[in-house]
């Protein structure tokens, strides 16, 4: 393994030797993209769910959402919350609360598996102001013959993981535990330093995954290839970019759309890795992955019925 480490290692370097322009102008991309994207988006949220988290506030968050999401996906009150942030948040919000709730034992193990498999989603407001009004410029045209409108779009999104939510719950429901005698705080609320310094520190990560793979798309788009072939590779690297590059290269249609929101729903592999890194438990891993798979599938089922029938 430390072999195959170190060839790997080695090729970056002549990558980097060979290629210095087209990694310097990805970097540059990715550092842009962090500044004006990445943490205006999540640096404040994640000051906010950190510092609830740490004062144990999401049971109280969750009040008014708990008696329907927890006969619906089978949550606990502190669930509930990583439910709310994982569905509004935006990547890797989801991942990263739950990781934090496990670590503060706010939320057993069974939990946190379960709820890894559906409550990492893109946010509510990229897929409106990026994708259907940046990337779609709010055309819902698809094929020329069928029209698809804003509401039916997000639920096209966001309904494969409701699903995934519902159907995995009977998996896990004799293993969630809700005894709150064996869930409590072991911890002291956290300083609000430590909230800043925590927040800080996730963001940062985030960012240099956001430049590794903003490097990598520079290589794609420098390989001469189809645009289809371009727009499915771009789009599964890195979401926000492969999502404007297929809007602008491919031209309005379902392939087009299923596209941009299968990668919507995926994240791309720069949010994947993203994502897993929140995940200080490992095992949580297997289960996000899985997750995405059963929600991936189910997407794909329902646009062929709607589109391609």
């Amino acid at each position: 393994m430390k072999k195959l480490l170190s060839f790997i290692c080695i090729a970056i370097a002549i990558i980097i030797l060979l290629e210095p322009q087209t990694v310097t102008t990805g970097v540059k991309k990715g550092i842009e993209l962090s500044i004006y994207s990445v943490i205006p988006a999540l640096f404040p949220f994640m000051l906010l769910t950190n510092y609830m988290i740490s004062h144990d506030l999401c049971q109280y968050i969750s009040y008014f959402f708990y008696p329907f999401l927890s006969k619906l996906f089978h949550v606990s009150k502190n669930g509930c919350f990583a439910v709310l942030i994982g569905f509004t948040g935006g990547y890797p919000m989801g991942a990263k609360t739950i990781n934090d709730l496990y670590e503060r034992n706010l939320i057993s193990n069974s939990e946190a598996k379960y709820l890894s498999t559906f409550c990492n989603n893109c946010s509510l407001s990229f897929l409106i102001n990026y994708i259907i009004y940046t990337c779609l410029n709010n055309r819902m045209i698809v094929d020329g013959n069928f029209a698809i409108d804003t509401k039916s779009l997000i639920a096209l999104v966001y309904l494969p993981a409701v699903c995934v939510g519902i159907v995995n719950r009977f998996f896990f429901k004799k293993k969630i535990i809700f005894d709150k005698t064996n869930l409590h705080s072991t911890n002291h609320p956290a300083k609000q330093t430590s909230v800043i310094r925590s927040s800080t520190l996730s963001i940062l990560n985030l960012c240099i995954y956001v430049i590794c793979f903003s490097v990598l798309v520079e290589f794609v788009h420098s390989f001469t290839m189809k645009n289809l072939y371009k727009c499915i590779i771009v789009s599964l690297v890195e979401i926000t970019s492969g999502c404007k590059y297929t809007a602008t290269h491919l031209p309005a249609g379902s392939l087009q759309l299923f596209i941009i929101l299968f990668v919507c729903i995926f994240g791309g592999l720069s949010i994947t890795f993203q994502s897993i890194s929140q995940f200080k438990d490992k095992s949580f891993m297997k289960y996000y992955i899985i997750g995405k798979i059963e929600t991936l599938l189910i997407f794909a089922m329902i646009f062929v019925i709607l589109f391609m029938s």
